[in-house]
């Protein structure tokens, strides 16, 4: 027994041996050569130029060579005639040679003749006449601010009011019948308020909130505003009440007791009354203090400084007095732009107390001159004071007024 298994451990170490002997044998064979690939250029192929054959031929070998200039070196001298060349002046005689005819010689003779002297300077002066010239109508105004309205540093501004008409119609007043004037020729009776020419038919509107207590005709026994409103407002100014009157209407379109709003349609605008076309009149009204009464003709304000400004633009009030102090009435006031050197507009000074209607200067500003809706910027301010132009440079702030004071003595504007 013992020796049969060491036959079989022997048999298992030579089938290891023989096994291992043939997997060297296998890995023992030869590996097959390499065979290194060396890269080889490939022909070029010859692109025919034909540019370069001209070159190589030699370009223009066979042409006639361009002849050369000289250049020359010495500086150039213009020509010049000698004395002796020049023409001398001769008589006609010679020119013709002794033997012109009397026709010819007067025309070869006949020398020219100076014109007559101008006219020396007039003495005196030749009169000029004044023209009054009126502004183109404007299709477009801009905007009007928001009121109320007080930019002031000081709080002096009141625009507490609205426009009564659209803004793509007329809300500005005539620049030539301004408050306080009696028109450009001294002809109309003295304007207690401002006017709005527009088409009959254009809505009139509430320049604030409050209560109507006039719609028709007949306010105060008077029948020159021809269809009224008149509103009592909500609101006053230094314990005051105010009021808003528009005349002229086509038609009313509210009642005695009725509450309106602000911008709310009162009526039309018309011609009727003492009109002269149809348009709007509208004033600007305030008792004296303490009075309950409901405020009559001698009752106005200038309404431009109670009606906000354009958007971009503001308003001048004003004060023209004499070297003593006294109010000048009916005194032209001219604002120039002191950029561009035109006239921005025109208007005159109040004709006040003593008339057969008062004016009233503001409260605040005491005024007796106004100018509204100038685009900011810089203007001068002149007026003729007994002969002597007096002018003052001041600057228009949006939304806001610009005083000025015009006089032989007058002091430094506050703006």
């Amino acid at each position: 027994m013992q020796r049969s298994g060491g036959i079989s451990g022997v048999l298992l170490i030579l089938v290891a041996l023989i096994a291992f002997g043939a997997l060297l044998l296998m890995n023992a064979r030869p590996t097959p050569e390499l065979r290194v690939i060396v890269p080889t250029e490939a022909n070029p192929t010859e692109v025919e130029n034909g540019w370069e054959r001209v070159l190589e031929a030699g370009f223009g070998s066979g042409s006639t060579p361009l002849p050369t200039i000289a250049i020359p070196t010495a500086p150039f001298i213009a020509p010049t005639l000698s004395l002796a060349e020049q023409s001398d002046v001769r008589s006609p005689d010679e020119l013709n040679g002794g033997a012109a005819g009397a026709g010819d010689t007067a025309l070869l003779a006949a020398t020219p003749t100076l014109p007559p002297p101008t006219g020396a300077l007039l003495a005196t002066p030749v009169p000029l006449t004044a023209v009054a010239v009126t502004r183109p109508p404007q299709d477009w105004q801009p905007p009007p601010l928001l009121p109320p309205l007080s930019r002031d540093a000081l709080g002096r501004d009141h625009y507490f009011f609205h426009r009564p008409v659209d803004s793509n119609a007329t809300n500005r007043g005539l620049f030539y019948y301004p408050y306080g004037s009696d028109g450009p020729d001294n002809n109309y009776r003295i304007h207690s308020g401002v006017d709005m020419p527009n088409d009959i038919g254009q809505t009139v509107r509430a320049a604030g909130a409050g209560v109507i207590i006039w719609s028709g005709q007949g306010f105060q026994e008077t029948a020159s505003y021809g269809n009224i409103v008149v509103i009592e407002h909500d609101f006053g100014y230094d314990g005051r009440r105010l009021y808003t009157l528009y005349a002229h209407l086509s038609a009313v379109l509210v009642g005695v007791g009725q509450t309106v709003a602000a911008r709310d349609p009162i009526g039309l605008v018309g011609n009727t009354g003492r009109v002269t076309g149809p348009h709007v009149h509208f004033e600007v009204r305030m008792p004296q203090p303490g009075s309950a009464e409901i405020p009559g003709y001698g009752d106005t304000y200038n309404p431009v400084l109670w009606m906000a400004p354009y958007v971009g633009s503001g308003v001048i009030a004003g004060r023209l007095t004499d070297a003593r102090g006294r109010l000048l009435q009916d005194a032209d006031i001219t604002i120039r732009n002191w950029a561009t050197g035109l006239t921005a507009d025109t208007t005159t000074t109040y004709i006040l107390p003593g008339t057969t209607v008062d004016m009233n200067r503001d409260p605040v500003w005491g005024e007796n001159f106004v100018v509204g809706d100038l685009p900011v910027g810089r203007y001068e301010v002149i007026a003729n004071i007994d002969g002597a132009r007096i002018s003052r440079i001041v600057n228009v702030i949006e939304g806001t007024t610009t005083f000025v004071e015009l006089s032989p003595t007058a002091p430094t504007p506050t703006r």
